[in-house]
């Protein structure tokens, strides 16, 4: 069995799932819009990638032309929603086409607001279900890494800010690292997996103390500043320059936590790692350099 890593060398749980990959000694494909026939990951190591597009149905084949030195076919699928208008139409035609070149196994990458039928993928959930393939919906909570990304790295060391709209709601923070072994581990499973899967960290925390856990580890002031939605909005699309459908969409999700939507801890992380997950302050630890 080969796997098809779709988000390319640089989606972060990609990365996690070609690294156990490695060590399992499953091989792998990236399917990426660059489409080099190899991708040099952020890691250094060289990786088989082939040329796909979501918007461009052309491409869709071009992972099942590729030859593995193995021998191996591709059998299993990691689908990361691509940030395009109606993703579930690319999406659901891709499984299609998937399937019909004999891969038995679909992983999709969701939210934790993500539900069966819902809007985007919520629909890709639906017509893995009644295509009848095997498939699993991995629902992580925030990711511990939009500190050091996009979204609040240049607000923490420039600003000594965390901006959010989602106000005293509490979430269990997940790191990339667990997201990604979470779906490794429904990618190569013997069982069938499905069914969805809530991933989240070890601690339910305010972005105050996020605010302060940082505030300890750089040795200097950060603070959580709450917003109202309009505002939160406006910062993202001004300061950060999200198009104007990802802010909303991501304002949406800070709502979502805002109600209390991620005020959730359970132990699924472990029982199919076999590691607890990563907590805040080791994360803080390791990305140090990055806020300073």
């Amino acid at each position: 069995m080969a796997i098809l890593l779709t988000g390319g060398a640089y989606a972060k749980t990609s990365q996690r799932i070609a690294s156990l990959c490695r060590e399992a000694k499953i091989p792998f494909l990236f399917a990426s819009r660059r489409g080099d026939s190899t991708n040099s990951d952020p890691d250094g190591a060289d990786s088989p990638a082939v040329r796909f597009d979501w918007t461009d149905a052309d491409t869709y084949a071009n992972p099942f032309a590729y030859s593995f030195p193995t021998g191996h076919v591709i059998r299993a699928v990691y689908m990361v929603m691509p940030p395009v208008p109606e993703p579930d139409q690319h999406m659901n035609a891709f499984v299609d086409c998937a399937a019909a070149r004999g891969v038995k196994r679909f992983v999709l990458m969701a939210g934790t607001s993500a539900s069966l039928g819902g809007p985007g993928p919520g629909k890709v959930w639906q017509h893995m279900v009644e295509k009848g393939v095997e498939w699993a919906v991995c629902r992580p909570t925030w990711f511990m890494d939009n500190l050091s990304e996009s979204l609040h790295l240049n607000a923490v060391r420039e600003e000594g800010t965390i901006y959010s709209c989602v106000g005293d709601a509490k979430v269990p923070f997940i790191s990339s690292f667990d997201v990604g072994g979470v779906a490794f581990a429904v990618l190569t499973q013997p069982e069938s997996p499905n069914r969805d899967y809530r991933i989240v960290g070890p601690e339910l925390l305010t972005h105050d103390d996020v605010a302060a856990r940082l505030s300890n580890a750089l040795g200097r002031p950060i603070r959580h500043v709450n917003m109202s939605p309009e505002d939160r909005l406006h910062y993202m699309t001004s300061t950060l320059k999200f198009p104007a459908p990802f802010a909303g969409f991501m304002v949406s999700l800070e709502k979502f936590a805002a109600g209390g939507g991620e005020d959730y801890m359970d132990d699924t992380v472990e029982k199919l790692t076999g590691s607890k997950p990563v907590d805040l302050d080791s994360f803080i630890k390791q990305k140090k350099p990055i806020w300073t």
